[in-house]
């Protein structure tokens, strides 16, 4: 479990990296999870150089999973006799079970499907296999004739999945007759904070985009315990703000040095690595302070096409009409993954709850301590982790209100 986190954790940095290309000083979020688990049921069917790109796109997850076990390796993703302990596919079936298990204050939906043309005959052993590893089904659907009602039944399933949140994910036109196989993910989150920001400290303020520009943001304010980073090097503090039962949490990452058109986010981002994300966010690095902690309401909805994205990060075959290898899915030819999208949602306000004694094991000297000050007025990275795996359920930036 904690070798597939952490591979998660390289696969994200390197996807937001891509990503980041040709979103500078952009929003961007979406949820490395997903997006891993979502191709890991197409590893389920890929063969030949498809499987071989995957894995190499995906070796940041794959090479921790199953370094030790390369003996075993090509049995592993060469059939779908996926059941030994310790692969991939089933490490994927109890992280997924663990992260989605209901807790009260947080609304977590992650879900997946494959939308596959009705004249393709699919294994029932890869549908069998899609369901027990990735609670997802593969639904057959017609684009060959009705694609509009085809892409109305997606829409349809994923605004059900995000309880209304998500809508519309495919827009008139985008699904053509051709359309062979379609990848959707779809994750909603809305938790509730361990201690509230109360709604009347909220105050209009401004948020420094750069040194010439800034728009004005409500700003959400509390003092109180928090664990905190500071990174001298980079000038720059991290912050977890605990949701409500503390198995979840934002960690967000917020460098201090704001130049002539550019903000130390930049430099922030050119140097982040998975190791030095893990050090900062690590128990041993992070201290209980008092902290005034300054933070925007910001709502995020962002929706992305992966094929360009995941092309150039080197996998190219999965969506090549001539050179897809996905017999493992069906034994007709001519199968590929037609689109690969992705739509995310997270909103963030004052909503929470107090925990009951959430304080209570903090020492409170006789004197006023001195209290740190968090004020995310400027570009900022967050993460949301599921602490008890460690695994990085989102990511993102938050550069402009």
């Amino acid at each position: 479990m904690c070798s597939l986190s952490a591979a998660n954790a390289k696969f994200c940095l390197d996807f937001f990296r891509e990503l980041s290309k040709r979103k500078r000083n952009e929003n961007i979020f979406f949820s490395p999870l997903s997006l891993s688990a979502a191709f890991g049921m197409v590893v389920l069917g890929a063969r030949g150089n498809t499987l071989k790109e995957i894995e190499k796109v995906e070796a940041a997850i794959h090479q921790l999973c199953i370094g030790k076990l390369k003996p075993a390796m090509k049995l592993l993703f060469s059939c779908l006799k996926c059941e030994e302990v310790g692969g991939v596919h089933s490490q994927f079936q109890a992280l997924l079970a663990a992260v989605s298990e209901p807790r009260p204050g947080c609304s977590l939906t992650i879900a997946n499907r494959l939308f596959g043309e009705i004249t393709y005959p699919f294994f029932q052993q890869y549908l069998d296999s899609t369901k027990k590893f990735y609670r997802a089904e593969l639904e057959p659907v017609n684009f060959k004739y009705t694609e509009e009602e085809a892409r109305e039944k997606i829409n349809f399933w994923v605004e059900n999945e995000t309880k209304g949140k998500i809508k519309d994910l495919f827009s008139a036109g985008f699904i053509d007759p051709s359309t062979v196989l379609v990848l959707v993910n779809a994750i909603y989150f809305k938790g509730k904070w361990a201690v509230e920001f109360k709604k009347e400290d909220t105050k209009e303020t401004y948020f420094q985009l750069n040194k010439n520009e800034r728009r004005t943001v409500q700003m959400m304010f509390q003092e109180g315990y928090f664990n905190m980073a500071i990174i001298e090097e980079l000038k720059m503090k991290v912050i977890e703000l605990p949701y409500f039962d503390n198995e979840l949490s934002m960690f967000i990452l917020l460098p201090e040095v704001v130049c002539e058109d550019f903000t130390g986010l930049e430099q922030l981002e050119r140097t982040l690595t998975y190791e030095k994300v893990a050090g900062w966010t690590s128990s041993d690095r992070m201290q209980q302070l008092r902290v005034k902690v300054y933070l925007p309401q910001f709502k995020m909805e962002e929706s992305y096409v992966l094929n360009k994205t995941l092309q150039e990060m080197g996998m190219m075959n999965v969506f090549d009409w001539g050179k897809a290898d996905l017999s493992g899915i069906s034994r007709k030819d001519g199968l590929v993954v037609s689109k690969a999208i992705q739509k995310s949602f997270l909103e963030v306000n004052e909503e929470g709850t107090e925990a009951v004694g959430a304080m209570g094991l903090v020492a409170v000297p006789l004197c006023r301590p001195i209290s740190y000050e968090f004020k995310a007025d400027h570009p900022f990275l967050f993460l949301i982790r599921h602490n008890p795996t460690n695994t990085i359920l989102f990511f993102g930036r938050y550069s402009s209100p």
